[in-house]
Order: structure tokens, then sequence, then C-alpha cells
């Protein structure tokens, strides 16, 4: 069997991401659940022994929600989250003369990949209605994560980037010279937050109750998991229905 929480996987954050799933482990086989004794350094979205993991919802909803059970959605006290949801955090360079997204027209944006809906998607609805049907910015900048992005707008190599909040609270620890150089500009609307998740027909009920234990037990709070809430499985899929209709973010 497999497990790994792959979406905030900062190298500063694996001895806490450990920790926790020591703890969630221990939880599952008190249930009578088999779970591997450590987290896999790689994820398979589709490996029928996947325990448990942790996805974005817009890969789950367009790609995964065939091979993926929705388990729980986390919750975190940091700003740009409330109840179950998250915003991104639309940054520029402090001395940037950008007061408003409309000021961003036509610049490079920085984002981790186009499957995402933090660092894309969002902003595609955050500038859609600025952006006349077309593409609203004029370069696409791929750094493959957020926080090559946040390096990218701090280093003055993009204009702009969204970045989920729990990764930008991170950024507030572990990236301390960038976001000096950085302020928000903007806020995206809430989404559901990422999801963790089990291979389909996998051990949900359990898995909701050993989270539960865990985050009781303290090991959550590293993580900026505060609680959990019920996935929305419908809030999930909306996800695509709410930029159906906006253009590209970028030109190609």
């Amino acid at each position: 069997m497999t497990a790994s929480l792959p979406m905030y996987d900062w190298p500063e954050m694996r001895g806490a991401q450990d920790a926790f799933w020591a703890h969630l482990c221990g939880e599952l086989r008190g249930r009578g659940v088999t779970a591997p004794d450590a987290l896999s350094a790689e994820t398979s979205w589709r490996d029928p022994a996947l325990v448990f993991s942790q996805t974005c919802g817009w890969p789950w909803a367009t790609a995964y929600s065939d091979a993926l059970d929705l388990v729980a959605t986390p919750v975190s006290a940091i700003m740009g989250c409330d109840g179950g949801t998250y915003s991104s955090m639309v940054i520029v360079r402090a001395d940037s003369a950008v007061e408003t997204l409309a000021d961003l027209r036509g610049g490079r944006v920085a984002y981790n990949g186009l499957n995402s809906q933090s660092g894309v998607h969002t902003l595609r609805e955050a500038v859609a209605p600025l952006a006349d049907g077309e593409p609203f910015f004029g370069r696409g900048i791929k750094t493959g994560a957020h926080r090559a992005s946040i390096r990218a707008v701090a280093e003055g190599r993009a204009d702009c980037a969204a970045i989920d909040a729990v990764c930008w609270a991170m950024a507030q620890d572990f990236e301390k010279e960038a976001v000096a150089e950085l302020r928000v500009a903007a806020m995206t609307a809430p989404a559901p937050a990422l999801p963790f998740v089990t291979r389909r027909g996998g051990p949900v009920g359990d898995l909701r109750e050993a989270l539960e234990a865990t985050l009781a037990a303290g090991l959550g709070v590293s993580l900026h998991i505060s609680g959990l809430v019920e996935p929305d499985e419908a809030a999930y899929r909306g996800l695509v229905t709410r930029v159906a209709d906006v253009p590209p973010l970028f030109t190609m």
C-alpha cells in the first residue's frame, strides 16, 4: 500500500508531514487498515494500492474523480482560508506600480502548471471581467511550483503570480528574503481546499476517523490544518463550470 502528501511537500515541511503520517498510520492500523510505514516520494493517482493522499481540486474534477474517493477537506486558520475553502494571493513586487488587477493587463504571469486551480484557474476567473474575451496576460512563465513562482516574481522575472494561501503562509517562514520583496495586490475568490483522498473504494470512513484523531493530537498545527469538513463533490466539480466561458490566462 502507498500514501503521500505531495501538495505542500517543501523540504522544511517533511518532518511535520512524517510525524503527521506516523500518527495517522497508527490510527489506521488500530482500525484494521493496512498502511505503509512511510510516505512515498511520488504519487500515482491511479495506483490501486493508494491508501491516502491529497490532491488539487482541479485535477480531481477533470481527470481523477473516477479513481479517487474524497475523504475530507482540510480547514486552515490562515489568511485566505475559511471553513474548508482557500483563496490565492495575487503577488507582485513591493515596488511595483500595480494597484489593481487591471494594471496587470498584458504582463508576465508566473504559474506552477496549467492544471492548477490555485495558480491558474482561480486567476482566470478573477481577470475574466477585465479580459474582453481575450487572454489577459501577454506571457505565461511556467515555473513548476508555487515556491518557484514566488521567486520568479521577487526576482523580477514575472510581474505577478497567484499563490495558494497555504503556500503563501509557508513562504512567510521559509522564503523570507523573497517575501520581503513582495506584496499581495489582490485575493481570488474562495474555492474548496485541497481534499484528502483515497483510491476508489478505499477506507474513507476509517480515514476520516483517523484524521480527526490525528488532528486532536495536535499533529496538524505545523501543516496549517486546524480541522476538517465533509468534502462537497459538487463544489469540486463546479470549479470547471466556474471558468467554462472565460478565456485562457495568457497568450499561448
